[in-house]
This record gives C-alpha cells, structure tokens and sequence, in this order.
C-alpha cells in the first residue's frame, strides 16, 4: 500500500501532488487532535497569541509538513528542475563562499522550518559539499530518508553521537561545511536556555565547535513563499558568530542562537514544526 501510494505520488504533475499532499495534511490534521491541541497550547504560550490564531497556525503547519514530504518522494523528479523551484540569491551564495574562504570549516545553524532538505539538496547544486548531522531513527524508513538525503540530494550524513562526532572534527578541519538542526530539544545533554522566555534545554555543541575551531556559524533560513507554495526561498545574509564578543559564554552565545531561530519562528510561524516540544525536558525536570 505504502509503495503504491509513493508511485501515484511520483506519477503527478507537481502542483497536483501538493494539493494532495495539503488534503493529506488536513486530514493528519482532524485524525491527531489530542497532538493538535497540545500544539496549539504550545503555540499559544510562545507566541502570545489566541487559541483561534494558534489553530489555524497549527492546521497550516500540518499542511507543510505533508508537502514537505511530498517533495521528500519526489525528490528524484525535482532535481532537474530544483533551481527554479528553490531561490537561492547570489547574495546568499556570496556570505556563505566568503565565510567558507575563511578556510576553517562552517557551521550552518538551521531550523525545522519549511523543507530544510530541498534547501540542502538546491545548496549541493552551487558547489558546497554539505554535511547534515543527524540522530539515526530506528524505523524501517530509515534506509529510504537516508537514500534520499545522500545519493538524490547529494548530501553526506554524519550521526551525532560515538565515533562519528570524528568525522565532524574532520570535515571542519577539511574546511567543509556541516549542518545542525539547532531548534531539538537537548534533554539531559543540553544547556538550559530561554527560548520564547521559557526555559528550554539547548544543544551546546555548535558553540564549541565554534570555539574549538573558529567555524564560523552561519544562520540559513528556509521558507516555502507565501504566494505559490511550489516555491522556496534560502537567504543567508549573515555570519552570526562575528557577533559574539571574546568573553562571552556557551549560555550567552546559546541565547544569541535562540534569538535568530526565534525570529524565523515568529516570521513563518506556520513553517515550523510545532510537533517538536523543545520545552519538554526543563518543564518536566522543572528547570530555570
């Protein structure tokens, strides 16, 4: 059934397979209600808004999300035409060569918003040789994802736990550039932090890999265009770790890191995958 459904997918015109994938959306949409209404809370504390806002924030959040995946199936059929489905401004392109020519590797911070892995995939396409790090699932479509992430959309994963965390050190010093999902919740691992002033458990690695190495941290934001929901837009207009003063600690450039995603977050709200509770652990721990 499962594979029947990825063939019929494949086999529509893309705008048609996107209109399926927001029917599919809304109908993920009315079947998760105790999960909706948990992220409708959640939306509602960060953003200060009502319950009648944070609902139809929700219901379009779900929409992406199965849009996304969509084109996650249909990756293969993109990629010819990637370039104009995915703007990615010279300018853009122009920050994270620069920052890049500092030959000491690049930390690309990035967020659960819109379909990061299209925007890594249209990014492979300008010459920048990108390494995603990843928590391995255990699922059995784990082999399909990662097939999808390194032979289609040419990237080169890398787990973030064990003897992996070496090949990290490695690709920075190669002058390579890696990616980190900084908006998960860090658990036990993590640094407590405030992210929509409410305490949250943030990964610190991507500051001491800055610190370690002098990777610069290079903000990406992606996001579907509000006007035709075929289209994505990638901006980076920025090197963030410029910003951080020499004294400044892990928690103090956390903070300056939360800021930004928070920003994205506030901007496409609709975008960012509310499912992800990256409050969990400090409000369970009870943590400040």
């Amino acid at each position: 059934m499962i594979n029947f459904l990825i063939n019929l997918i494949c086999l529509m015109p893309h705008k048609l397979a996107l209109y399926f994938g927001g029917f599919l959306g809304r109908i993920f949409w009315l079947l998760s209600w105790k999960k909706v209404d948990v992220c409708e809370s959640r939306c509602v504390k960060a953003l200060g808004t009502g319950i009648t806002n944070a609902r139809k924030i929700i219901l379009n959040s779900y929409i992406n999300i199965s849009r996304s995946a969509i084109e996650f199936i249909r990756l293969e059929k993109l990629m010819p035409n990637i370039k104009n489905l995915v703007e990615f401004s010279p300018e853009s392109i122009k920050v994270l060569r620069d920052a890049q020519a500092r030959n000491k590797g690049v930390i690309l911070m990035i967020a659960h918003l819109d379909n990061w892995e299209i925007a890594g995939a249209r990014t492979t396409l300008e010459g920048f040789k990108l390494t995603p790090i990843y928590t391995p699932q255990k699922n059995y479509i784990e082999n399909f994802i990662m097939s999808k992430r390194t032979q289609t959309a040419g990237m080169n994963m890398i787990k973030d736990k064990g003897r992996d965390m070496r090949k990290i050190f490695k690709t920075l010093k190669e002058n390579g550039i890696i990616i980190i999902l900084q908006d998960l919740d860090a658990r036990s691992d993590g640094v407590i932090t405030n992210f929509f002033n409410m305490p949250a458990s943030t990964h610190e690695g991507i500051i001491k890999l800055y610190k370690k190495f002098g990777s610069p941290i290079v903000p990406a934001l992606f996001y579907r265009d509000e006007k035709d929901f075929t289209k994505h837009h990638i901006i980076i207009n920025e090197v963030l770790s410029d910003k951080f003063k020499p004294d400044d600690d892990i928690k103090t450039c956390l903070d300056t890191c939360n800021k930004i995603i928070e920003s994205w977050i506030k901007k496409f709200p609709d975008q960012w995958l509310w499912l992800l509770d990256k409050w969990e652990y400090a409000a369970r721990k009870n943590l400040k």
